[in-house]
């Protein structure tokens, strides 16, 4: 007797419904959770074999005075030194108000304990921070993510208060796919939006330190290539409103982002640190103190640091064989 073909049984309606939900979460997923892979870091530039070039004796010597070291100073005197022909000699003096490196990136000793750095300001730095990342390796300086600095013996929860209420929570100790779920229920599609937009536009803004775009001769052209103007001629709350969030998530989460890290609200900054302020996957620290980073790009440039030491005086324009940068 031949046998009876077996015939699959087509799945129930509760079948695809739970199939259906899986789908979704998976794209959900893998939109808010992108892969952890290493972006590039920053290309060093184009003078990599200084025994190509032959270089006279009579090479005029360039004075360079960089007025702060915080962090833009700091790394305006190291990438001087690093990005500069093997020919060109520069003297870098770094002039410094206070009596320590980091600007606003320093620490206090919590109880007078230097085992218990503080940070007072500029806590974290994220992956796509290339310039940070690289420079820390480069100076073997100890990363440690947010989860293991923070380790606590009970479930963290972040909380927005808006003044009356918690307008949002979310605990350590929930499922991320629960998070997620509050997330899209509270504020519909804005938060996947909101990533989408965010991914475009600081993936737009770390092409200008790749080719063919690095290094640029006019930040404004470079922008315009890119098109950043749309991001950068417009305040947070315009770029988000024009680009379809909600204007609740606008000002429950992403607004009690920049408070606390501009200490600015989305009317007062431009759209594109708006979004930068929005890419925190990847959340780290150095153990000990941030500052050490600036402390080492002074340190690599060979530059004279003058600590608790103003400029007052508007100095009158220099000589060609001599630069002011202002931080």
């Amino acid at each position: 007797m031949t046998p009876s073909p077996v015939r699959e049984r087509a799945p129930t309606s509760r079948q695809r419904w739970f199939l259906g939900i899986f789908l979704i979460f998976a794209a959900l997923i893998w939109i808010l959770y992108p892969s952890r892979e290493r972006a590039p870091i920053v290309p060093q530039l184009l003078h990599r074999d200084p025994a190509s070039y032959e270089c006279g004796d009579g090479e005029v010597i360039h004075n360079v005075a960089v007025i702060g070291a915080g962090s833009a100073g700091a790394s305006a005197a190291y990438y001087l030194k690093t990005l500069k022909s093997p020919c060109q000699r520069i003297n870098i003096t770094v002039y410094e108000r206070n009596g320590y490196v980091g600007g606003r990136s320093t620490t206090v000793n919590a109880y007078d304990d230097p085992n218990e750095p503080v940070e007072l300001g500029a806590s974290i730095f994220v992956k796509v921070n290339h310039n940070l990342v690289s420079a820390a390796e480069a100076f073997s300086l100890p990363i440690q993510s947010m989860r293991v600095a923070r380790k606590h013996d009970r479930p963290e929860v972040l909380g927005v208060w808006n003044g009356e209420e918690f307008v949002f929570t979310q605990s350590d100790s929930d499922n991320k796919y629960w998070n997620i779920a509050k997330l899209l229920w509270k504020y519909g599609y804005s938060p996947i939006r909101t990533q989408n937009l965010m991914k475009k536009t600081v993936g737009s803004f770390l092409k200008m330190y790749h080719p063919p775009y690095f290094p640029f001769t006019s930040l404004s052209e470079t922008a315009f290539d890119l098109d950043l103007l749309g991001a950068t001629a417009a305040t947070g709350q315009q770029f988000l409103e024009a680009n379809g969030i909600n204007e609740h998530f606008a000002h429950d989460i992403i607004q009690a982002s920049t408070r606390v890290n501009y200490a600015q609200n989305l009317d007062q900054i431009h759209g594109l640190e708006t979004m930068v302020c929005m890419a925190t996957d990847g959340a780290m620290s150095i153990q000990g103190g941030n500052w050490q980073i600036f402390d080492g790009m002074i340190k690599s440039s060979g530059a004279t640091l003058l600590l608790n030491t103003s400029v007052t005086n508007n100095p009158t324009p220099p000589p060609s064989s001599r630069h002011l940068l202002r931080q």
